[in-house]
C-alpha cells in the first residue's frame, strides 16, 4: 500500500468549530490543501483560529507545514484529540474538540484502545492520535501512532 499523508485542519470563526482530517496519496496533494486553509488565517477572513499540519504514516509532522494561527493573543484554550484509524479497508478520522485536558485525554486512550493487536478490533492495522492545545502544541506523551507489524512469511515446505 502506497504511503499515506494526513492534512490536519481546525478553524473557527468566533467560537464555532470547523475540523477534519483530509487523507493524501502524495505530499503534493496534501501541500496544496495545507495552503489552501493557511491563506483564510491572518486576518484575511472571519476566520479567528486556524491550526494546520501534515503527518505522514509514523505520525511524524512534516515539516514546515505545522502552524497555527490565533486572531486573538487572549483567547480561550480548548484540547483537540487528533485520530485516525485504519479498520479494514476504511479509515476513521476526525479531530475532537476537547473543553479540557482530562476530557481530551479520556478521548485519546479510548481511541488507542483499538491498536495493539487488541483481539476485540482484530481489523484495525493503524491508529494514530495526538493532543493538541490552541497554541498548536503537542500535548506530551499523547503523541503516539501504533502500526501492525507485517506478517513474517512462514517457512517454505
Amino acid at each position: 500500500m502506497a504511503e499515506k499523508f494526513f492534512m490536519h485542519r481546525i478553524q473557527a470563526e468566533g467560537n464555532t468549530f470547523t475540523k477534519g482530517i483530509e487523507i493524501h496519496d502524495t505530499i503534493e496533494a496534501a501541500v496544496l490543501s495545507f495552503w489552501g486553509r493557511m491563506k483564510l488565517a491572518y486576518g484575511a477572513s472571519a476566520v479567528t483560529f486556524m491550526s494546520c499540519k501534515i503527518t505522514d504514516e509514523a505520525g511524524n509532522a512534516v515539516a514546515p507545514y505545522n502552524m497555527t494561527w490565533n486572531a486573538d493573543p487572549d483567547f480561550e484554550n480548548k484540547f483537540f484529540m487528533h485520530h485516525i484509524r485504519l479498520d479494514g479497508e476504511t479509515y476513521d478520522k476526525n479531530i475532537d474538540v476537547c473543553e479540557t485536558f482530562d476530557a481530551a485525554r479520556a478521548a485519546y486512550a479510548a481511541c488507542m484502545e483499538y491498536g495493539y493487536n487488541n483481539p476485540r478490533h482484530a481489523n484495525v492495522t493503524f491508529v494514530s492520535c495526538e493532543i493538541t492545545d490552541r497554541s498548536g502544541s503537542v500535548m506530551i506523551p499523547f503523541d503516539e501512532t501504533w502500526k501492525k507489524p507485517e506478517s513474517e512469511p512462514g517457512p517454505e515446505e
